[in-house]
């Protein structure tokens, strides 16, 4: 079975989460958790997560296997991302990586209902909704609204206004009474990639 490569100019990604993470101190984020779904092989988390208590999971039991060996002590398990696979956990979480290829709100959604938040929270998020809307017409919604739009008026409208027109004002409303304190994002051809500091 062939698996498709998970990151595209990994040291950007990587970069956006160092900018967020440094208004994390570091003697404050030994102990907290880290909710890494989509964990694939565990390359994001082992350069950035290591010595932290990470909770991950994908689909795919080889990529869960690597990870687990390159993260001693985390644990990793072969579950849906699109589901809270931590019913069991009470951790308090402190940040959370959605580093999906293609729609990572539904785990996001499932996650902000389910699991124990500290006051202040580290979001990543990687969304290609964007290459749906234009080539299919056919997307979800950050709420999880299904959309089919033939008008490519229309569909293009909603490729140039998707961060700041469907997903940051739905993420603002979601995490309320949550505030934003920051945020970064930029884009690489039809893939978005963002992050955003929050805390109540």
């Amino acid at each position: 079975m062939t698996t498709q490569k998970q990151h595209v100019d990994l040291y950007r990604k990587l970069l956006l989460r160092r900018q967020l993470l440094a208004m994390f101190p570091e003697r404050a984020r030994k102990g907290e958790a880290i909710y890494v779904p989509f964990i694939g092989d565990g390359d994001i988390a082992a350069e950035l997560y290591a010595g932290l208590t990470i909770y991950g999971a994908d689909l795919d039991p080889a990529r869960v296997a690597t990870a687990a060996k390159r993260l001693p002590g985390a644990m990793v398990r072969v579950a849906d991302c699109n589901g809270w696979p931590f019913p069991d956990v009470e951790a308090e979480f402190a940040a959370a990586d959605f580093d999906a290829y293609s729609n990572p709100y539904d785990s996001f959604r499932a996650f902000w209902a389910a699991a124990r938040k500290a006051r202040r929270l580290a979001l990543f998020f990687t969304d290609g909704q964007r290459q749906a809307v234009i080539r299919t017409g056919r997307w979800h919604e950050p709420s999880g609204e299904a959309v089919v739009e033939a008008d490519l008026g229309r569909r293009r409208q909603a490729l140039n206004m998707w961060w700041a027109r469907h997903v940051l004002p739905w993420f603002i409303e979601a995490v309320r009474p949550w505030r934003l304190v920051r945020e970064l994002h930029y884009l690489r051809q039809w893939m978005l990639y963002w992050g955003a500091v929050i805390e109540r």
